[in-house]
């Protein structure tokens, strides 16, 4: 069952953004107020709602907007020891909980500081998001913290699901290769690895060119997420105006790329059409899989913190 939850708006002359603490600090909106613009991509069908740890967000909690996934993507069993074996859910630990928030205010910007505890680790996650007065960046600087006994590993992701229209570009560094985590039947990827954008997809035997991308009527969707970058940037363009995130890849080494092209919807019906870019700590989606087969995620040794921040540019045409 559905119901209001309060919501903190922050903004400028440019931008502004909306964030649900009690929704896992969900961002909600995303807006380019010099055009109108609505970056984030909503479900008319999911409700926002509470939901009980442990469910099925693809099932459950696919409301859309920007979610942060720690420390698993794809539901697994924890892979070390201590703690072998535990369940941790899909798309992670923080989504499902209410965050703990506040607002500070300097003399050229604005804070918002949201922060919870994982469940299956013992651990602090915090997102700082800052607006300043004169620009049209959303700066997002995160820490976490071990407050165990006990190393723990994790993997962590931005889930950031974009309103997407026919026409609109993607870009990626030319050095970016990618490996494939997923893919509907119906599509058809050349390879599983070593791909480059924009990757040559077919559907059904048929060619579906993804520069510029295609409408929700190519049916197609896949996952797929990059090796270790040279550069820490990606970019969507629109008619009137582009999305850019940049970071550092000495802290956020990898970027994955979800597309739904009409292809693909965990709840039944007309699948969806959007795309999320990204930027993530640890291969694949499975923290299980990222160390049994990738060796790619990271260790936290008690009391340590790990830091790393992420950019967000709302681009005028």
């Amino acid at each position: 069952m559905s119901r209001r939850f309060p919501t903190i708006e922050l903004g400028n002359d440019l931008i502004g953004c909306t964030v649900l603490p009690e929704l896992g600090a969900k961002i909600l909106s995303l807006r380019d107020l010099r055009n109108g613009r609505e970056w984030l991509w909503t479900s008319d069908r999911l409700p926002l709602a509470r939901q009980p740890y442990g469910v099925s967000y693809i099932e459950k909690a696919d409301t859309g907007g920007w979610d942060e996934c720690f420390p698993t993507v794809a539901a697994c069993q924890y892979p070390l020891e201590p703690g072998r074996g535990r369940a941790v859910p899909d798309h992670g630990d923080l989504w499902c909980q209410a965050w703990s928030s506040d607002v500070r205010r300097h003399a050229e910007c604005i804070q918002l500081v949201t922060s919870c505890r994982a469940v299956s680790l013992p651990c602090k996650f915090t997102r700082t998001l800052s607006l300043s007065d004169d620009n049209s960046r959303v700066h997002l600087h995160y820490s976490v913290r071990n407050e165990g006994t006990q190393a723990v590993a994790f993997i962590w992701s931005a889930h950031p699901l974009l309103s997407i229209e026919p026409g609109m570009r993607l870009e990626f560094p030319m050095s970016a290769t990618f490996n494939v985590y997923s893919a509907t039947p119906a599509t058809t990827l050349p390879g599983n690895a070593g791909l480059r954008w924009p990757i040559s997809v077919r559907r059904n035997a048929h060619s579906i060119a993804l520069d510029p991308l295609p409408g929700p009527d190519a049916g197609i969707a896949f996952k797929i997420w990059s090796d270790p970058l040279r550069e820490g940037w990606t970019r969507l363009v629109a008619r009137n105006g582009a999305l850019r995130m940049r970071f550092d890849v000495g802290e956020i080494p990898q970027i994955a790329l979800w597309l739904n092209a009409g292809g693909w919807t965990g709840t039944g019906g007309e699948p969806y059409y959007n795309l999320a870019l990204e930027p993530c700590i640890g291969a694949q989606d499975s923290l299980a899989e990222a160390v049994s087969l990738y060796d790619r995620y990271a260790m936290l040794y008690p009391e340590q913190v790990r830091e790393w921040a992420l950019t967000v540019e709302l681009e005028a045409a």
